[in-house]
């Protein structure tokens, strides 16, 4: 049986972005590409009534859609496989109980849909659909303009469930040639002691089959003054300065990044998602 990424659409640019990004994906890993839209009132019908000539029954606007982007798609992509479905209700709680194992391997998202002046993930679908799925989503920021596996971040709690994760990885998504495991601290631990358990870690992760070049870094983050670093800089600066191709978000810090996207009340700093994200299922 051939896996499939469902790849929810609400035919804005940004979810086009996914959608272009899973069918490379799929095309690497020899997946089929389900897209998946679920229509409310504003987007079933056309403006103006149009009519299917042989049954004259009114024509939903996102069935046209969505048959004209499986269209330009097999075009692009000719030897993917697409299916389509479009379904009326709310996508946060419908594509989660859809898309599971062993059928689906992936979803594939981007981080905002048609809804303007939002730069972030969480309080929109994807970080809903992230929650609740029962198979790992990959959300991709509008920005991403290329396709590449090579070089990985992960932050780390030094949490069992972390190899779970990354073995996840490694069998849906790619083996990973670069990997950083990055762990953000307060400056009054031990950093000696920091530095101990990231070289116990990284041998354990060097072990797993499909991990090359493992790196161990370990950032302290300032407390004493509210003008240094805060955690979500932190985390921005590393994740820039090392051009990560994903990022890797495993159970144990789902809840963290979950605190970390929201705006802090005394800075109003935000971590936005700026590389494509790879969330494990629940």
């Amino acid at each position: 049986m051939i896996k499939k990424i469902i790849v929810p659409t609400d035919f804005s640019d940004n979810a086009l972005t996914a959608t272009k990004y899973a069918c490379k994906l799929a095309v690497q890993n020899n997946y089929a590409i389900h897209l998946f839209h679920c229509y409310t009132s504003n987007s079933a019908l056309f403006e103006e009534e149009k009519e299917n000539n042989e049954t004259n029954i009114p024509l939903l606007k996102a069935d046209v859609l969505i048959l004209e982007l499986k269209e330009s798609l097999q075009k692009e992509y000719p030897l993917l496989r697409f299916e389509t479905t479009c379904t009326s209700g709310l996508i946060a709680e419908v594509l989660p109980t859809i898309a599971v194992a062993p059928q689906y391997a992936l979803i594939v998202m981007g981080t905002t849909g048609t809804g303007k002046g939002k730069s972030i993930v969480w309080g929109s679908n994807t970080s809903s659909i992230t929650t609740r799925a029962k198979v790992p989503v990959i959300a991709i920021p509008n920005n991403t303009d290329s396709f590449a596996l090579q070089n990985v971040g992960m932050l780390t709690n030094f949490k069992a469930e972390e190899l779970d994760t990354l073995k996840e990885y490694l069998t849906l998504v790619a083996p990973i040639e670069n990997l950083d495991i990055i762990h953000v601290f307060r400056d009054s631990k031990d950093a000696s002691e920091i530095e101990q358990h990231l070289d116990t870690w990284s041998f354990n992760i060097k072990n797993l089959d499909g991990t090359e070049n493992v790196r161990s870094l370990a950032q302290p983050i300032h407390i004493q003054d509210e003008n240094l670093d805060s955690i979500p800089e932190v985390i921005n600066h590393i994740i820039k300065e090392n051009n990560y191709d994903m990022l890797v978000v495993t159970k144990t810090r789902k809840s963290f990044f979950e605190r970390l996207f929201r705006t802090s009340v005394s800075k109003e700093i935000v971590l936005d998602l700026e590389r494509p994200t790879f969330f494990d299922n629940n």
